[in-house]
């Protein structure tokens, strides 16, 4: 009988999971500690990885800044919804403590930051309002989705994110869903 040496363990580089490691990385630090406040290091270390890699990968902070916010805009799979319980079911998903909330997140607290900002109206525009605008369509299309993008801002700041004393949220998420609906329906959005 022969034995086998025991062969070297080899480990390969996989770019794509590191990738995702990072973009993950970037979303969870991006929306609890904002853009000023978190460094290329930071999320490196909390994605397993070399400052040198993320940056060979990213190139920048602003560029792992934006494509960690386009990762995380929901536009495209929320339009999938359907019109008729689209506010509902929006109204549901941002105040789910387990909804993922951090797209919302990532533009509110990097807002502070002048470069931040720049990137954050620059994607939520393309991969938000145009997004949700085309689907809407009609009369004011974009106003319209400005308008829900605005709304549905407050209400996950409001509902999940301060510590405010425990309230019963039932009025206010009626009131999110009639408002919500006008802005889809188009009719009535402005009175």
């Amino acid at each position: 009988m022969t034995e086998f040496a025991p062969q070297p363990v080899s480990y390969k580089r996989n770019a794509a999971a590191s990738r995702a490691r990072i973009l993950e990385a970037a979303q969870e630090a991006f929306s609890t500690t904002g853009y000023s406040h978190t460094g290329i290091r930071d999320i490196a270390k909390m994605a397993g990885v070399s400052s040198t890699l993320l940056v060979r990968y990213f190139g920048s902070k602003a560029q792992l800044f934006e494509e960690a916010l386009v990762a995380s805009m929901r536009a495209r799979g929320m339009i999938r919804w359907g019109r008729e319980d689209f506010a509902e079911k929006l109204a549901d998903a941002l105040i789910d403590p387990a909804g993922d909330i951090r797209g919302p997140m990532i533009v509110a607290l990097g807002s502070g930051d002048p470069e931040a900002a720049a990137i954050a109206a620059r994607v939520t525009v393309k991969h938000g309002i145009k997004v949700m605008a085309d689907w809407l369509d009609g009369e004011d299309a974009e106003g319209r989705t400005l308008a829900m993008g605005m709304m549905a801002a407050g209400y996950v700041i409001y509902a999940r994110q301060l510590p405010l004393p425990s309230t019963d949220l039932s009025n206010v998420r009626q009131w999110f869903i009639v408002t919500m609906k006008k802005l889809v329906e188009g009719k009535g959005w402005k009175d």
